[in-house]
């Protein structure tokens, strides 16, 4: 089955031309013209690469990269006419796979491309049901949490938020966010509900928020469970 790979860029002509290049490669290529445009495109289509420009117009490559970290780990390649050292960083720090200057080599990005989604086939070749993090082990397919070898009960709202803040350690989720993706719902201001599932998951998992083992509160801003390192 053919890769799926999505070009993000505002400029139509060096999106053609990357499209046709791969497509020679014999890679399926979907263009968003615009940020917008790109995340409507991957979030109907099961993307396996994503290439961002940064400069857009509507919203930057930047503001589309953390909008797509906020429900999805698809490798990025940042592309770009920025190529300072600090505009790496903040690419990188937003999530980005790769990161490369334009303008570019065509044979260059592709080999890119191929070593990106290498790795990516092998972090999916491994038994993504199961979570393990310190004392805790995620069963997803049987909805079991196990902590110190014993099942604890949870909710399933309580499980989903679990897992998803298990399956994206060190990234931080407003609450908003967190009901968006869980309750699948649009969410309204001066809701609970995330507060209140999140503090029933601690007392489950018998963590504080001052001496946090799992789930760490950044004030202001949301929820995150550290990165093992």
């Amino acid at each position: 089955m053919k890769k799926k790979l999505l070009i993000i860029e505002d400029d139509i002509d060096i999106a053609l031309m990357i499209k046709e290049y791969l497509k020679k490669e014999d890679y399926e290529v979907f263009i968003g013209n615009d940020g917008e445009e790109g995340i409507i495109i991957f979030k109907e289509n099961d993307i396996n690469l994503i290439m961002l420009d940064v400069m857009m117009p509507k919203m930057d490559g930047y503001e589309v990269l953390s909008k797509i970290r906020e429900f999805s780990n698809v490798p990025v390649i940042m592309l770009t006419a920025k190529g300072h050292q600090m505009d790496k960083v903040i690419g990188f720090k937003k999530g980005c796979d790769d990161y490369i200057v334009k303008p570019f080599d065509l044979v260059e990005l592709n080999l890119r491309i191929k070593a990106i989604l290498r790795r990516s086939e092998v972090i999916l070749a491994e038994d993504s049901s199961i979570i393990k993090y310190k004392d805790i082990i995620i069963k997803k397919y049987e909805y079991k949490v196990l902590k110190d070898k014993s099942e604890l009960k949870l909710t399933k709202k309580e499980f989903d938020i679990l897992v998803l803040l298990m399956e994206n350690q060190g990234r931080v989720y407003t609450s908003e966010v967190i009901y968006n993706l869980v309750w699948n719902e649009k969410y309204l201001e001066n809701d609970n509900s995330v507060i209140t599932h999140i503090r029933n998951l601690r007392e489950k998992l018998n963590d504080t928020v001052k001496d946090s083992k799992y789930i760490k509160t950044i004030w202001g801003v949301g929820y995150k469970v550290e990165k093992i390192i």
